[in-house]
């Protein structure tokens, strides 16, 4: 009974309000510690529909520890962090902030002055950064 008299006093069930109420509340305390702004693309997001709240290294299927690092998570627009998302649908693809490449060795997002170019790759960077690529050489050395 409580239940439905909440949701027809919200317009909502009281757990979507609920939801809102909190992610109203934390946009507001980012725009007060001027903290409103995008990981992906570095500007403000100036409303609250705006905000999503990302993880920034892939956890799911890797690392429960990823899901819960706070400093993995960040905020940014919803249209960056889906964009973000679309660009690592495929699991060989792991889009990051921008100027950084995934190392596959490394398992870290590094800038990509650290990485030898390669155009026929999606993103135009090898899979690993110079240091790794000369480590795998090092134990692959050429007949």
């Amino acid at each position: 009974m409580a239940n439905r008299k909440a949701t027809e006093t919200l317009g909502m069930p009281q757990g979507t309000a609920s939801g809102r109420l909190r992610k109203m509340l934390l946009f507001r305390q980012l725009k007060k510690h001027n903290e409103n702004i995008c990981v992906r693309c570095n500007k403000a997001i100036d409303a609250v529909e705006e905000l999503s709240v990302e993880h920034i290294k892939p956890w799911e299927g890797i690392s429960a520890d990823l899901f819960w690092d706070l400093d993995n998570v960040a905020f940014s627009h919803m249209r960056c962090n889906v964009r973000g998302k679309s660009l690592a649908a495929s699991p060989l693809r792991i889009a990051g902030p921008e100027g950084t490449a995934w190392c596959s060795s490394c398992e870290d997002f590094l800038p990509v002055d650290k990485f030898y170019e390669n155009k026929t790759r999606w993103h135009g960077y090898c899979n690993k950064c110079i240091d790794c690529y000369a480590e795998t050489r090092k134990e692959y050395p050429s007949r």
